[in-house]
């Protein structure tokens, strides 16, 4: 059926709406977390290219030939984790469908699949939607960092779930 969410791999022809929604994300979700500027400088051209790298790690939400969310599992290690939830995004306007969840789910079942133990993610700390969606889905809190992003340093949390 044309209308029914399908989770899939990220193809090449993907890319382009991968990159629209990151950017569109970032602009909205993150607008009084992070720098104003920084956030206006972002490019769905630029962000093309990098994802256009990578884009094979991903799993998509797709609807037909629209791309609605899509998340990045990664097979890496911490002292914490043996893998890790890199991204997660979802169509600004489609949060709350439920999409992120089938996302998330996805991305443990992978992992539970290839007999991993313990998942981690990380957030910017101020993302009070984000923090409450990974606490209501299991997560539990973790340490804290900084990371920079255009010259200047964010607090991130990390998430941690259980996957045994």
């Amino acid at each position: 059926m044309e209308n029914e969410i399908v989770l899939r791999n990220a193809r090449e022809g993907d890319v382009k709406q991968i990159a629209e929604i990151c950017v569109e994300d970032w602009q909205k979700a993150y607008r009084g977390i992070m720098d104003g500027e920084y956030l206006d400088s972002l490019s769905v051209d630029v962000r093309c290219e990098i994802e256009r790298k990578r884009y094979q790690k991903f799993v998509v939400a797709a609807r037909g030939d629209e791309i609605l969310g899509y998340a990045w599992p990664e097979e890496t290690a911490d002292e914490d984790a043996d893998c890790e939830l890199v991204a997660l995004y979802v169509r600004y306007g489609l949060r709350k469908n439920g999409i992120g969840k089938r996302l998330l789910a996805c991305a443990m079942e992978r992992f539970k699949a290839l007999g991993k133990k313990k998942m981690i993610l990380w957030c910017l700390k101020d993302n009070k939607e984000a923090r409450a969606f990974y606490e209501k889905t299991g997560g539990k809190q973790g340490k804290t960092a900084l990371h920079n992003w255009g010259g200047k340093d964010y607090a991130i949390v990390s998430y941690l779930y259980d996957l045994t």
